[in-house]
Order: structure tokens, then sequence, then C-alpha cells
């Protein structure tokens, strides 16, 4: 894609040079159309166009040669020889061609040539000298772009890997405790793993992921840890909104419900529930979480902790001002909110819930 998008930018380039150096032959052939024919017109614009052209284009190279690594006596002496060379030049095929009204010049036919030619062959100078400094500096500006990119794009990674031992150790643990009273549900809670490890090994590396496929896992994860308690746990997990074809940051969404998991008072509260709602209007996505917590389990109910500051850091890397995360604690409970836009196509006008 990338290699792609150069070859396009290269080539819309080249022919945008071609589209100004054909508009400047025809300013020429305007010109001497009124005093020669069409044929020998067009011929003498040629030969006013390629000496200018070539200082044009010479003139790039000598910018990043000597201009740009500050070497500016070298530049203007090159500069200098190129431009007598080109004035002469110019000067010689403009009077190889029949000869204008005299009346025309301020003085004779030769030394107004030469004026001419020196005024447009200054002027092609600087405008190449700025065209290829401005050149150089989006070109290095791309470059700083591309590197805070693969920096960012480095410490996501770095943040996704920190996701998922915690994820599965979690899990394991749970997994653990089922095998040690030999419960049948060990074998399925292994099943169950595996499905969400596919996900996280291969999945997790995306740059986005479809978000019915982020959405089933966290049906996955949430029936995973049903397994583990022998009496069914008050979770409910509600959708709306048309979320086919929309992307989004993969395993955003599982940390936050394993974060209201690892943080509700399942153990020690009988009223103990956890709720979890996703909804997709246009492009916004909202995923809100609330679950019970035990006000006393001050150090494992720390705001935010590990994983939400993780989350935090990751929304600020993939989507800049494009998401609003907010964490509250009212009493004996914690809520979080995220708002973010999603990547897919058109907005959909159908609510399907």
């Amino acid at each position: 894609m990338e290699i792609q998008a150069i070859k396009d930018n290269r080539s819309l380039k080249f022919w945008i040079h071609v589209g100004i150096w054909l508009c400047f032959l025809m300013v020429y052939v305007i010109i001497f159309g009124r005093f020669l024919s069409t044929e020998l017109s067009l011929l003498r614009g040629v030969a006013n166009i390629l000496p200018m052209m070539l200082i044009f284009y010479a003139n790039l190279y000598l910018v990043n040669r000597f201009l740009e690594r500050r070497r500016y006596l070298p530049f203007a002496l090159i500069n200098l020889i190129l431009l007598l060379a080109m004035v002469s030049l110019r000067v010689h095929l403009n009077l190889l061609f029949p000869e204008i009204d005299r009346e025309l010049f301020l003085a004779s036919e030769r030394t107004s040539w030469r004026a001419g030619a020196a005024v447009t062959n200054i002027a092609i100078l600087v405008v190449s000298t700025f065209y290829q400094i401005l050149e150089n500096r989006y070109a290095i500006e791309q470059r700083n772009l591309a590197t805070i990119k693969d920096q960012q794009e480095a410490q996501l990674q770095f943040l996704r890997a920190q996701i998922n031992p915690h994820f599965l150790f979690n899990t394991l643990n749970n997994i653990y405790s089922l095998a040690v009273v030999k419960s049948d549900k060990a074998p399925e809670m292994v099943l169950r793993l595996s499905n969400l490890l596919r996900y996280v090994v291969y999945d997790g590396r995306s740059e986005l992921v479809e978000l019915e496929r982020e959405t089933r896992q966290i049906q996955e994860y949430i029936e995973l840890f049903q397994l583990r308690s022998e009496t069914p746990l008050d979770i409910s997990f509600e959708q709306k909104g048309h979320s086919r074809g929309f992307k989004v940051e993969p395993m955003i969404l599982i940390p936050l419900v394993e974060n209201c998991f690892k943080h509700c008072d399942f153990d020690t509260n009988e009223a103990a529930f956890v709720r979890i709602f996703l909804s997709v209007r246009g492009r916004t996505l909202s995923f809100n979480t609330l679950n019970t917590r035990n006000e006393g389990q001050q150090q494992k109910d720390r705001v935010g902790g590990v994983g939400l500051d993780n989350i935090r850091r990751r929304l600020q890397l993939k989507y800049g001002s494009r998401y609003r995360l907010e964490i509250t604690k009212p009493q004996g409970q914690f809520e979080v909110r995220l708002e973010l836009q999603l990547e897919g196509p058109e907005p959909q006008n159908t609510i399907v819930s």
C-alpha cells in the first residue's frame, strides 16, 4: 500500500511538472504567434523552454548538493556559470529566427533578448530553489511522522504484550482452581481459553479487528468466567446498534470486562453484579461497564490499576482526541464509560438491537 502510494505520488508530480511546462510553452507560442507562423512560434517556444528546464532541474541537484549542506560559495558560482551559459544560449537561439519588429525593443535586438533571458532565467532559478527547499522540508516532515508512527506502533505492541500475560494468568488461575477440585468444567474452560488465546495471539497483532470479532470474544470471556462458579452469576451483556463492518483496536474492550470481574465482589456479596453495555450509533462506539465492589478491598480495587492505565495509553496512541474514557466510583460500585470513533463503512440509518 505504501509503495503504491509513493508511485502514485511520483506519477502525479511528474504530470504536474509536464502540465506547468506545457503552459509556459503555450505562453511563448501565443507571444511569438503575433509575429511568426505557428510552426516557428512552437519551435521558438521550445528553444526558450528547454534552457529554462535545464536551469530548473540542474538547480534542484545543486540545492541538495551544496545549499542544504551550507556550501554557499560553490552553489552561487556554479549557478552563476549556468545562468550566463543559458542566457548566451537563448540569445543565440532567438537570433536564429526571423527578426521581430525593431520598434518593440528598447535597445538592440541582442541586448533585449539578453535582458529578457537573464530575467526569466533568474526567476526560474529562484522558483527552483524555493521548490526544492520546500520539497526537502516536506520529506523531512514525512520521515519524522513515519518515525513517530513507528514508535507509537512499537509502544502499542508493548502495551498489548503487557495485557496478554495478565489476561492469560488470570484465566489459568480460574482453571487451576477447578482442576484442584476435579471439576467437570475444567476441560470446557480449557477449550474456551484456547479460543480466546487464538484471538489474543493472532488477531491481537492486527492494527484493527472487526468489532463483531471483539464482541464475540467478550461473550466468550463472560461464559468462561461463568464456568468457574457453581451457581449462575449476575452478569449481563447488552448490545445495541449496527456493528457490522466497523473496526476497533484489538483487545481494547476485553480488558475492561476483565477489570469488572477482577474487582467485583462475587465472593463476598450475594447481590454482586456486572453490567456491560455496548452501543453503536453512527460511527460512535459507547462501551460502559458497571460492577459492585468491596469498599474494604482498597489494594485490589485501586482506581485504574495497571490495566486501565494501559488501556488509557493505548487509546491515546491509537485514537488521539477521538475517544473519551471516564472512570467513576459510586458507593460500592465501579463504573467505566468509553466512547470512541470507529473505523469502517458509512453509518447505517437502521438501528438493530
